[in-house]
C-alpha cells in the first residue's frame, strides 16, 4: 500500500468527519437535543464546503444530503422545543 503525505487539509478533514459522526452517534443514542443538531448541521456544512471534496463528488453528495436531513431533524426539534415553551391556549 502506498503512503500518501497526509496535507493539514486532508488532515482537518478527516478530524471534521470523525467529529461528524461521533456527533451523530451521540443524536443517535439518545441526546436529541435541538443544539447538538444544530452542532451536526454546521459540521456537515463544513464539510460540504470543504477543498478536497471538490473532486470528490459522490462524497459532496452525501455531505449535501445528510445536510439536508439534518437541517429537517433540527427544525423539528426546535419547532417542538417551541410548544412545549409556548403551549397555546384554548379559549372558548
Amino acid at each position: 500500500m502506498l503512503n500518501q503525505p497526509t496535507t493539514p487539509e486532508k488532515t482537518e478533514l478527516i478530524r471534521l468527519h470523525a467529529a461528524t459522526c461521533f456527533s451523530m452517534t451521540q443524536f443517535i443514542n439518545g441526546h436529541h437535543c435541538p443544539k447538538l443538531a444544530h452542532l451536526i448541521v454546521h459540521q456537515l456544512s463544513h464539510l460540504v464546503a470543504h477543498p478536497d471534496l471538490e473532486q470528490v463528488s459522490a462524497s459532496r453528495e452525501m455531505y449535501l444530503q445528510l445536510l439536508e436531513h439534518w437541517q429537517k431533524v433540527t427544525d423539528f426539534l426546535l419547532a417542538q422545543q417551541n410548544v412545549r415553551e409556548f403551549p397555546s391556549s384554548k379559549y372558548h
